[in-house]
């Protein structure tokens, strides 16, 4: 088992450094290019992914080799990936910002030809023409935007310089210290190594253990009896204690026993169960301990390793490509400022998070990701106004916990089943380990369930009908570089009747500041999760509770919209809290 489950290693490892040497390849020869995407998640191995191509009408499907739960990069909210590489021979996919890669091969023949006649894939043709890369060959684009920001791109090319030199001062540093504990797995290998050795060699050498005759000549003071032998090694005759089996007269009688022939235990007597000397104990001691010593040092070795391949990676990504992702920048204008001019922007405090600027970023995100073509999840019978109770919404039994909860103890409940009525020696021993491991996260998963799920669940389902509302209008944003976090409402004021405006705030106007942040779960399905989504701007009715607790749910278009993270106020007149806002708007699509 231990050898097959190393050469599996041996082969994964191998396989994925030809893959990253690929990649690096790639990287290194070609541009990124911004396309609209598509992914179409078929199990756990048959997903896809559909770019839209540069040119009207040319779409590429490609098979993406990821983990499961690296999927959600894939199918990011804003719809754009970017592409480097070549459609006949594969290349790297990566969200917007190119941190994370993901090897993609192209699909050819029947399966392609369906990819692209889907319905899903049909709405590419729609959508906006993403942004572009600096450099990327899109056109004039590329172009236009070099000459647009050129002290931003040399700004930033300043900047990751500098960056890496400060990364190259620090590891020429780390080694010069030379750090007690570098090499240290090495040598715990190596001695685990050695005392297997030695264990091994023990082991074999107790095959050719002597057979020899004793004569029983009384009892000895802890129960055993006294014998007599000839010592096979140096012919001197001995006496000592031995396990004697059966009972004994007063009369002289014989018994067998072997003779240790090795290391510092040569010479002592045991019996056939071993008893007698401490040669097996040490044996099985320095096996054991020899194991544990190598598979520690291993795997502290490769974490080692690990660490240090990505510090170069990192090393050399800030003296490489930095200065390339940085001088990504947009066409320049007031109301489509990016990554090349984010600091300044923020720093403001008012340019950036006003509602003119962050409407436009949602109108623009809303485009790029097209039509919705799947199903949203249903929400159950919710009306304002209305009392509802928490388990009949599937979202708030999410939310409360107990679909995991059900998972985790319905397996060791039919586990347990099994072994009642089959028996425990029918059932293997590794789904009962497995039974026991998943009732132990169970249990914990039901204790939080009582303690915190279920009193959140119905806090948020009497939230949704309340009988007070607040109307505000609301922006609709994502997080690019984060697919995992759910929708984000920015609110601002709509100058509803019986509330004061804000003084020296227009409550109609583009300049108005936030007032608030209210984070929704996706509507959607795990395999479109952005399905139903509302608006990228509107009206929002607020029905809740805004005090040390703050719960509130969101209800748009006559659909309540579930929080994912309780409500948060923004103080408008506090630089700090608006820059604290704007490290959440997303960055270059």
């Amino acid at each position: 088992m231990l050898g097959g489950l190393g050469g599996a290693l041996l082969i994964g490892g191998a396989t994925v450094r030809h893959r990253a040497r690929r990649m690096l390849r790639v990287l290194g020869t070609r541009p990124w290019t911004a396309h609209s995407s598509v992914a179409l998640q078929r199990g756990t191995s048959g997903a896809a992914v559909v770019l839209g191509g540069p040119a009207a009408g040319e779409l590429l499907p490609l098979t993406p080799h990821a983990a499961q739960w690296r999927f959600p990069l894939l199918n990011g909210p804003t719809g754009v990936l970017w592409w480097c590489g070549d459609a006949r021979t594969g290349g790297v996919l990566a969200p917007p910002g190119g941190t994370e890669l993901i090897w993609a091969r192209p699909v050819r023949g029947r399966r392609a030809r369906t990819l692209a006649a889907g319905p899903q894939a049909a709405g590419l043709h729609g959508r906006l023409a993403p942004r572009q890369p600096q450099g990327a060959p899109d056109g004039t684009a590329g172009p236009a935007r070099a000459t647009a920001a050129p002290a931003v791109a040399a700004s930033a090319v300043a900047a990751s310089a500098v960056a890496a030199s400060a990364v190259t001062a620090r590891s020429t540093a780390a080694r010069r210290r030379r750090p007690w504990w570098r090499g240290t797995f090495r040598w715990v290998v190596v001695v685990g190594c050695l005392l297997m050795a030695l264990a091994t060699s023990w082991s074999v050498a107790s095959e050719n253990d002597p057979l020899v005759d004793l004569t029983v000549t009384g009892d000895s003071a802890d129960g055993r009896c006294l014998v007599r032998w000839t010592d096979p090694f140096d012919g001197r005759t001995r006496t000592g204690p031995f396990h004697c089996e059966g009972p004994r007269g007063p009369v002289e009688g014989w018994e067998t026993g072997f003779v240790v022939s090795y290391g510092p235990f040569k010479g002592d007597l045991y019996d056939s169960e071993l008893r007698g000397t401490s040669a097996v104990t040490a044996t099985d001691t320095a096996g054991l301990g020899g194991l544990a010593l190598a598979a520690v040092g291993g795997v502290g070795g490769v974490t080692r390793l690990v660490v240090s391949a990505r510090r170069r990676r990192e090393k050399r990504d800030a003296a490489l490509y930095a200065p390339a992702v940085a001088a990504v920048a947009d066409s320049g204008d007031g109301t489509d400022r990016e990554a090349g001019d984010g600091a300044a922007t923020r720093s403001s405090g008012g340019s950036r998070v006003d509602y003119a600027s962050l409407a436009a970023t949602a109108e623009r995100q809303a485009g790029l990701r097209g039509p919705d073509t799947a199903k949203p999840r249903a929400t159950g019978d919710v009306r304002a106004g209305q009392t509802v109770t928490w388990w009949r919404v599937p979202m708030l039994r999410r939310v409360a916990g107990i679909t995991r909860t059900s998972g985790l103890l319905g397996y060791t409940v039919a586990i347990a089943a099994l072994c009642w009525f089959l028996g425990t020696d029918t059932v293997p021993g590794g789904p009962r380990a497995a039974a026991v491991l998943t009732g132990i996260a169970g249990g914990w998963s039901a204790w939080r369930m009582f303690r915190s799920g279920i009193p959140l669940a119905g806090r948020t389902a009497r939230a949704a009908t309340a009988p007070e509302s607040r109307t505000r209008r609301y922006v609709l944003l994502f997080d690019v570089n984060d697919a995992n976090a759910g929708p984000l409402l920015m609110l601002f004021p709509a100058g509803a009747a019986g509330e004061e405006p804000d003084p020296g705030v227009v409550a109609d106007g583009g300049d108005a500041l936030p007032e608030g942040l209210l984070r929704i779960m996706p509507p959607g399905p795990d395999k479109c999760p952005w399905a139903g989504l509302p608006a990228a701007t509107g009206t929002v009715e607020l029905r809740g509770w805004l005090d040390e607790e703050p719960v509130a749910v969101a209800w748009i278009g006559g659909r309540a919209y579930w929080p994912q993270d309780p409500y948060q106020a923004i103080d408008r007149s506090d630089p700090e809290a608006l820059e604290a806002v704007a490290e959440l708007l997303p960055g270059p699509m």
